[in-house]
């Protein structure tokens, strides 16, 4: 077979991040300290010999970068203080780079700061569009609805979701079609195996590893003197992912309820109403998650801490924002009167949110699509192979 070689491969990885991996003697201790090594997955080692060599191909198509849960144990026990865990969350950002559409990742994981302009700007626009269509603030109660229009919002929001959505499946048919290439997986043998194993393999990817976290809990969280469980990896990890989650649930049910004429978007009803007792615990527990990551990057708790790409910045401040303004809206909802400032960070938290969904295909979140995918695939393939 042959192999072709991009000789600028490390050069490239060294730009998204990949501080020292030339540093990398092949001495295997990543390899020897990672839980998740197996006979078939050596991580890191073999992901960083496919940088020093050039593979970029075989480094696109390589399913284990999106196996790994970053607790940076190999950057710990490195002699070479190489930082594989950088160059694995480097060969991430490459990847996204790679298998999104026009190379949009590029401006946040190579040119950060022109990254961060144009998030401002969207920011700024959408913001600004929205105002362009508000109509009466209220002052005697808070008609979030009456400020924006619930059509105008709920189509903004369709329109928004529906290019995540187109996006996310060229992305992720992009990822599939690297790693099927450079695991020789032809269409026969995906569908013996998606045929034998198809079902249990999307519930280990989706409920047993991705949602319940069962090798990240058991395997992966690394050596931190954590005397708190809430402050472990795992649980602030899974506290964003579920509050997140929490949240588009909430919203979802918002907009069903009000398609089929049981409570309008926005209309005022107690703490204990379902949709509203689901939104207020999941925003709780995501700005919880959020604000911890913050915490940890800000102060480089550890090593899987200790280097933060910009583009991680721009992520976490987007979910943060997002997050707070959401938390904040709720309060002054139950606050007496009409507080002016409802609408206004009302408006942000719109614009915000509205750029975030725009841009996950292309940020750190994203990894949270393409590692559902590789676990898939991880569980399709001794039969596919």
């Amino acid at each position: 077979m042959t192999i072709s070689v991009d000789s600028n491969l490390l050069f490239d990885l060294q730009d998204y991040g990949a501080l020292h991996a030339e540093k990398c003697i092949n001495c295997g201790n990543c390899t020897a300290i990672c839980n998740l090594t197996t006979e078939v997955d050596r991580f890191p080692r073999q992901i960083i010999r496919m940088v020093q060599m050039g593979m970029k191909e075989e480094l696109l198509g390589n399913k284990e970068i999106w196996l790994c849960y970053n607790c940076g144990q190999c950057s710990e026990t490195c002699p070479q203080q190489a930082e594989p865990a950088n160059l694995m969350a480097a060969a991430r950002c490459y990847a996204i780079t790679n298998y999104a559409p026009f190379k949009l990742g590029l401006l946040f994981c190579k040119h950060p700061i022109l990254g961060g302009i144009i998030t401002t700007l969207l920011v700024l626009f959408f913001g600004l569009f929205m105002f362009s269509e508000s109509e009466v603030m209220a002052s005697d109660s808070l008609l979030l609805f009456g400020f924006l229009s619930r059509e105008f919002v709920h189509n903004s929001g369709l329109i928004a979701m529906a290019i995540f959505v187109l996006i996310a499946l060229y992305t992720v048919y992009n990822m599939f079609r690297y790693i099927a290439r450079a695991n020789h997986l032809t269409s026969k043998n995906i569908g013996k195996s998606l045929k034998e194993k198809g079902w249990k393999a999307l519930w280990k990817a989706v409920f047993v590893e991705s949602l319940a976290q069962r090798r990240y809990r058991l395997e992966c969280e690394g050596r931190e003197d954590y005397k708190h469980w809430f402050l472990s990896k795992w649980f602030v990890h899974a506290a964003t992912m579920w509050g997140f989650l929490g949240l588009l649930l909430s919203t979802s049910l918002n907009f069903l309820l009000d398609v089929i004429n049981v409570k309008p978007t926005g209309a005022f009803v107690p703490i204990w109403y379902p949709t509203r007792l689901i939104g207020t615990l999941s925003g709780i527990l995501f700005i919880y998650g959020v604000s911890i990551l913050l915490y940890k990057r800000i102060f480089s708790v550890d090593k899987a801490h200790s280097y933060s790409r910009p583009s991680d910045w721009i992520f976490l401040i987007l979910l943060w924002v997002s997050g707070m303004t959401g938390f904040i809206i709720e309060i002054a909802l139950y606050l007496p009167g009409a507080p002016m400032w409802g609408y206004w960070v009302f408006l942000v938290h719109v614009a915000f949110s509205m750029v975030l969904l725009f841009l996950i295909p292309f940020t750190k979140f994203a990894h949270a699509i393409y590692r559902i995918v590789a676990l898939f695939i991880q569980e399709l393939a001794p039969a596919a192979s």
